[in-house]
């Protein structure tokens, strides 16, 4: 059984880690294409429409994914009931989605963002559809059927977004982009798991649903509010293209690196919530979970770090410029969200759901309080430095509670990241040297990017003593294998 389900866990890692590296490429292409057709200003609509529709996106989810995936009782029933509740929630806030429009435009000045969030509310309808499909595949950790569908679909919200700006679309590019890369994601699940909805409700386990869910939803909600509210309050405080520049300094610093976990967080809660009653293995598949993400992450972070310059000015060209300091700190940001994601499943596989929303507003109030302080004062660099502070406000109690709750020690996580921080310490001056004396052109910036890959590789492998090739071909045989 352990055997079996170690197998499983490997099949979906890898599975799942294809779909968000062929997605992750697509993105950044989307990334490095569409400034050469918008302008900065395109981007800060873009991205405060974002943050708007956001709000909505979580008012519609109240955790009822994350109950589902944990319930022992009553799943059919659950099921939908669950679907009847998400989707009566998700229409009824396409509606309240057109006064959001109004006064977010009235309070920004800004008339072009009103539409904008009403037609990405739309997306509500299509995720609601999509949700007990996704769900049913995550519990019987049939991660394909759960990562395909969402993954081509996002995979064509960037292509579709770089087509539409092409044609000269302006900022509603990645608006639709989004919204017809959610509805292919939505028609591939609903094609793939073939779920008909019965439209029962049962009022009991509805209640069950949203008592469940409510620390889970103020959880995500505290998380949503402190990863977002810097980017309107730097639209509050500074020019609209301020917003645009410090968007996509936030999309490579933080989320290149962050969202690394999401390769995990779809196998590994699953696979904890299976084993909910194992401790022993359920900390196993967290100080797993641990390293594989420390390996990719500090590699991606440190890289950021150092070869931001020469990235931005290689590809963006310099009126990008004001990107680069935010994205250098950010990229630590990135980092340490990455590890409270992994931390955060650990701790819902258990049930802990309220330490982490006490944890979450905590760090909302912290950056209420100095993220417009820091934005008024220092512009794009302090606003940065201040979500650097935020960030490790929240991850730093979150890992400690989910060590103490699964029994992981101090000595436990530095044998799980030391690898990663030794091979970055030798990775690091080799890309700032490489940073400084080539020239910042495209071509330069692939050579230094592969001799940093190249040395922090070769460190790995020595600090780890051979056994990180060794490991990381064991994982890949057992997922790949048929017996």
């Amino acid at each position: 059984m352990a055997t079996s389900l170690r197998k499983t866990a490997a099949r979906g890692v890898l599975l799942v880690a294809l779909m968000k590296t062929c997605n992750t490429v697509a993105n950044r292409i989307a990334q490095v294409v569409m400034p050469i057709y918008l302008m900065p200003s395109d981007f800060g609509i873009f991205a405060l429409a974002l943050f708007f529709s956001g709000f909505l996106s979580l008012a519609s989810d109240l955790g009822i994914s994350t109950d589902l995936v944990r319930r022992k009782n009553d799943v059919e029933a659950a099921l939908d009931t669950a679907f009847v509740l998400r989707l009566v929630l998700s229409l009824a806030l396409v509606g309240v989605s057109i006064a959001v429009g109004v006064l977010a435009s009235f309070v920004y000045k800004e008339q072009r963002l009103q539409w904008p969030i009403v037609v990405l509310s739309v997306g509500l309808v299509l995720q609601a559809l999509s949700l007990i499909p996704r769900t049913i595949s995550t519990r019987a950790l049939q991660f394909g059927r759960a990562a395909i569908p969402d993954g081509f679909g996002k995979i064509s919200t960037s292509f579709l977004s770089i087509g539409l700006a092409v044609i000269g679309l302006a900022y509603w590019s990645p608006v639709y982009g989004t919204i017809l890369g959610t509805a292919i994601g939505t028609a591939l699940q609903l094609a793939v798991t073939r779920w008909t909805p019965r439209g029962t409700f049962d009022r009991k386990i509805a209640v069950e649903i949203l008592r469940f869910g409510q620390f889970v939803s103020l959880s995500s909600l505290a998380n949503y509010v402190a990863h977002s509210m810097d980017v309107a309050i730097v639209g509050l405080l500074l020019p609209l293209a301020q917003v645009g520049f410090y968007s996509l300094a936030v999309s490579w610093g933080i989320y290149f690196t962050s969202n690394l976990s999401s390769i995990f967080r779809p196998v590994g809660f699953p696979v904890m919530s299976h084993v909910a009653d194992e401790d022993a293995r359920r900390k196993k598949v967290l100080k797993e979970n641990i390293r594989y993400y420390g390996y990719l992450g500090v590699c991606l972070s440190a890289g950021v770090a150092v070869l931001s310059r020469m990235f931005v000015l290689a590809l963006y060209s310099s009126e990008w410029a004001p990107m680069i300091l935010p994205m250098q700190v950010l990229s630590l940001a990135g980092l340490l969200l990455g590890f409270a994601g992994v931390a955060t499943d650990a701790l819902y596989s258990v049930g802990q759901s309220k330490s982490l929303a006490i944890y979450s507003w905590i760090e909302v109030l912290l950056l209420a309080i100095i993220v417009p302080i820091a934005t008024f004062f220092g512009g794009l660099p302090g606003t940065s430095v201040a979500m650097l502070f935020g960030v490790s406000a929240l991850t730093l109690p979150t890992c400690r509670k989910a060590s103490e709750a699964l029994g992981l020690k101090v000595v436990d996580w530095w044998k799980m990241t030391s690898p990663a921080i030794f091979a970055a310490l030798v990775a690091v001056p080799v890309g700032v040297g490489l940073s400084f004396l080539l020239t910042p052109t495209p071509p330069n910036l692939a050579i230094s990017l592969v001799f940093f890959l190249a040395v922090y590789t070769l460190g790995l492998q020595a600090w780890t003593r051979g056994e990180f090739f060794q490991d990381l071909r064991n994982m890949i045989r057992l997922a790949l294998s048929r017996t």
